[in-house]
C-alpha cells in the first residue's frame, strides 16, 4: 500500500512559497532593463548547462568520497570547498569563449542563477517528503541532518527562507559573473570568495536560519553591487 502525502505546514508553506522562487529572478530583469542590459536567451540557456557543467566537475571527488569512506563531516567539507574552483573556472571559460562583456555576464549569470531555482525547489520538495516518512532510510538521513546542524531545515518556515535565498544566489552568481569584465584575473578573487559564501551558509543555518539567510542576501547584495560598479 502506498503512503499517502500529509499535508504538513512545510508542505502547505512549499505550495505557497512557489510562486515566490519562480519569482526570484524577476528583480534581475527589472535591474538589467534599468541599467539598460541586454539579456541574451541563448547565454542565459548557456549558463544554465555551466551550472550542469560545474555540478559534473564535482562527480569524481564527490566518488571518490564514497569509495574511501570518508568522513561526512570531511567529504562535505571538500565537496563545498571545491564548489569555488569548479564554477567560477567553468564560469570563466564560458565567458572566454562568448566574449566577456557586460551583457554576456549578466546574461550567464541570470542563466547559473535561474537552474539553481529549480534544483532549489527540487531539494526543498525532497525534505518536505523527507519530514513526513519513518521508514529506515528517512531515519537515516533524519539522523545525518541532525549530525550536520541541518535539522533547523526541516522548520515549516523553511521553504520560505528558500525562496530568499533563491534571491541571493541571484544576486552573487550574477556579481561574480560581472566582476570578470573588469579581468580575467579576477577570477582569482572569486574562486576562494564563492567558497567562503558556500561554507558561510552551511555553518551560519546551524546556528540561525534567519540570521543565515539576512547575511547572505546582505552579502548578495554587496558582490553585486561590486560586479556593477567594476564592470
Amino acid at each position: 500500500m502506498k503512503s499517502k502525502i500529509t499535508i504538513t505546514p512545510y508542505i502547505r508553506n512549499i505550495i505557497l512559497a512557489l510562486p515566490l522562487y519562480i519569482l526570484s529572478i524577476v528583480p534581475f530583469i527589472a535591474l538589467a532593463i534599468v541599467l539598460d542590459i541586454e539579456i541574451d536567451t541563448g547565454y542565459v540557456l548557456l549558463g544554465a548547462l555551466g551550472w550542469w557543467l560545474a555540478l559534473l566537475l564535482r562527480l569524481p571527488l564527490i566518488l571518490y568520497s564514497k569509495t574511501k569512506k570518508l568522513d561526512f563531516n570531511v567529504s562535505n567539507k571538500l565537496i563545498i570547498g571545491a564548489s569555488g574552483p569548479t564554477e567560477e573556472i567553468t564560469r570563466l571559460v564560458l565567458l572566454a569563449t562568448i566574449g566577456i562583456t557586460t551583457g554576456n555576464a549578466y546574461s550567464v549569470g541570470i542563466g547559473w542563477a535561474s537552474i539553481e531555482v529549480i534544483y532549489g525547489l527540487v531539494q526543498i520538495i525532497g525534505m518536505g517528503i523527507l519530514q513526513q516518512k519513518n521508514d529506515k532510510e528517512a531515519k537515516e538521513a533524519k539522523s545525518l541532518m541532525k549530525q550536520m546542524g541541518m535539522e533547523k531545515s526541516l522548520e515549516p518556515s523553511t521553504p520560505f527562507w528558500g525562496a530568499l535565498e533563491r534571491v541571493s544566489a541571484g544576486a552573487i552568481h550574477i556579481g561574480l559573473s560581472l566582476m570578470l569584465v573588469l579581468s580575467p584575473l579576477i577570477v582569482l578573487i572569486t574562486i576562494p570568495l564563492h567558497s567562503f559564501v558556500n561554507f558561510s551558509v552551511v555553518r551560519m543555518n546551524k546556528q540561525s536560519i534567519i540570521k543565515s539567510q539576512l547575511s547572505i542576501l546582505l552579502l548578495g547584495i554587496i558582490i553585486l553591487l561590486t560586479g556593477i560598479l567594476i564592470s
